[in-house]
Formats: structure tokens, sequence, C-alpha cells
């Protein structure tokens, strides 16, 4: 079996916010399905991709939203990326991953 071919990568780890997490490559992968955790009184979760254009610039892609505590809905992803993080903000620590397949 392909080692690549399903893989799980965390995002956030429990982090408090104000946070940036460090870049993880999915560029193997083409679905991809986050998940997003809160535990506080409010805040959010961004997740943006590398710009292939720009050397250091990240554009954002989605953002759980309002969170409270607990989990927020997943979000989808059908297109190929290189590499993905997340960026807590808000009070409270965060928690987010991803499931992909290529």
């Amino acid at each position: 079996m392909n080692h690549f071919l399903i893989q799980n990568k965390s995002l956030l780890t429990g982090q408090s916010a104000p946070f940036t997490g460090e870049s993880v490559n999915m560029s193997r992968s083409r679905d991809a399905a986050f998940t997003a955790y809160a535990s506080g009184l409010g805040g959010s979760v961004i997740l943006q991709y590398k710009s292939p254009f720009f050397e250091n610039d990240w554009v954002n892609f989605y953002s759980f939203a309002g969170m409270q505590t607990g989990y927020a809905p997943p979000a989808y992803l059908t297109t190929p990326i290189t590499e993905v993080r997340a960026v807590a903000s808000g009070n409270g620590r965060f928690w987010c991953g991803f499931t992909a397949q290529n």
C-alpha cells in the first residue's frame, strides 16, 4: 500500500491564540477534510495556503469564525495545494488538523 494515499496531519495542537502554525506539505494530496476545535470564549482559525506566485505570501482560503468551545463544522478542499497552515486568533486554545487523500 502506498503510504501517501491517505495522510492525517495536525496544524494546531492546543496553542493559545494568537498563534501561527507551522506549514505542512500536502502537495501529494487532492481532497482534504479540515476540522477545528476551540476551548475558550471565542475566536477563529484561518486556513492559508502558500502562494504559488510570491515567495513568502500566504493566501486565506477558509475561516472557522466565531468558534466557541467545541468542534466547528468541517471544511473540504478538492483542489491540490502545496503547503497549508492554520492561524488562530481570539481567546482560548485551538486544535486543527486534516485528513487528505491523493
